[in-house]
């Protein structure tokens, strides 16, 4: 009864921050010289427009989240530059209260849920198979929150298998990622209770962590106040912007940044959010980890390190060929492979960089799921989740019969 009027409230409550009117314009370079133009146009209205997508490169689009107040100026800049404008989100709150709207109090594969019904869901699994999935706590948050994660795999209390880690969540806005990751989980054990013989090869030489939401702060937060948020809620000392990016602020090529409002923002040092500090030293004490997947959303695309530098790592040749067979086993879909840096931007800090340099996990990559926005319509959940577990079946088999960690 107690959740139900807490979820009750939620729905109720209207959110702090209204985007009614917002719309997001994107606009694709097709030479240099356009992208020359964006990246121009960009430094003139950082203040004023954010930047779902930067220009990175030629073919890349570029989408630019504007609130009504800007959109003539934004909209006379890029037409004075000769750039074709597409509006891929007309009202973004129209999007949002569609997004929710179909939302129970009670826990759905096909719906967006809150993290107490997330929490509520990974107990019961727990009890419904308590021989080979558990609940453990693999960090904590700034405003005091667990972190948990679905250990799956027989022989729980084992310190030989072999592990493989799957986190959704780290940023909060992103919510078909943990919603991808708990589909991926409902088709896991019913391909085990089935008798698969992938899901019970998977399950029987693995241990498999799913995390379906880092970001736990934030991802409240999106609930409660900003459906837009993507940083932790840690305060910023001498500002009033809240947050750090916890993709940003891992001990691997770790970069400051000036700016203490920018979505991007590292962190003071490395490891200087509390989520970040413990979850890493919970992947580190765990034995022979295989793969670590992190999940995003949105513009589908499977990225392999280097994060920090287009340079490409040791490893790429075996990274493009499992993202490449990893994207085929998705089925219809246009999935961009290649490493960080080079399909998407330049990111420093982040989780992947530092699981493969730090950890030598060589099968280290980031997802951007499907969707052409943060805020995505629930029917595409179970397509997602379904295509992503194919892909996440074909690393787990690959990494089960050719073991990289000694």
């Amino acid at each position: 009864m107690m959740r139900f009027l807490v979820f009750t409230a939620l729905l109720a409550t209207a959110l702090a921050v209204n985007y009614d009117g917002y719309k997001v314009f994107r606009v694709t370079p097709k030479d240099r010289l356009q992208l020359e133009k964006l990246v121009v146009l960009k430094s003139v209205l950082g203040n004023y427009v954010n930047f779902w997508k930067e220009p990175a490169d030629v073919d890349r689009p570029v989408d630019m989240l504007v609130s009504p107040e800007y959109q003539d100026l934004v909209l006379g800049l890029v037409n004075g530059r000769d750039l074709d404008v597409e509006v891929t989100v007309d009202d973004l709150q129209t999007d949002i209260d569609e997004e929710r709207a179909g939302t129970t109090a009670t826990f759905s594969y096909t719906q967006f849920n809150t993290l107490d019904l997330i929490e509520g869901w990974m107990n019961d699994l727990a009890a419904q198979y308590s021989s080979i999935v558990s609940v453990v706590t693999v960090g904590s948050s700034y405003e005091g929150r667990d972190i948990k994660a679905l250990k799956i795999g027989t022989n729980q209390f084992s310190n030989s298998k072999r592990s493989v880690w799957y986190e959704g969540g780290i940023h909060a806005r992103e919510w078909i990622s943990p919603a991808t990751m708990i589909y991926m989980t409902k088709l896991l054990l019913d391909g085990y209770d089935s008798n698969d013989q992938d899901a019970t090869t998977m399950i029987e030489e693995l241990h498999t962590y799913i995390l379906p939401v880092y970001n736990v702060d934030g991802y409240e937060f999106t609930w409660t106040s900003d459906r837009m948020w993507r940083k932790t809620r840690s305060p910023n000392s001498a500002s009033t912007c809240v947050g750090t990016d916890p993709n940003r602020n891992w001990d691997y090529e770790w970069v400051a940044k000036v700016s203490k409002c920018s979505e991007s923002y590292p962190g003071t040092h490395p490891w200087s959010e509390i989520e970040v500090e413990t979850v890493t030293d919970y992947i580190t004490n765990l034995n022979s980890v295989e793969a670590f997947i992190d999940f995003h959303a949105y513009g589908e695309m499977w990225m392999t390190p280097w994060g920090y530098t287009e340079s490409l790592p040791t490893d790429y040749t075996v990274q493009k060929s499992v993202s490449d067979s990893a994207v085929s086993a998705m089925g219809n879909r246009s999935y961009k492979t290649g490493s960080i840096a080079n399909v998407i931007y330049q990111a420093y800090g982040s989780s992947v960089d530092w699981t493969y340099g730090a950890l030598g996990i060589v099968h280290s990559y980031a997802v951007e799921l499907r969707g052409t926005s943060f805020v995505i319509s629930p029917t595409q959940i179970d397509d997602s989740g379904i295509e992503t577990y194919e892909a996440l079946k074909y690393v787990s088999l690959y990494a089960i019969q050719n073991p990289s960690r000694k």
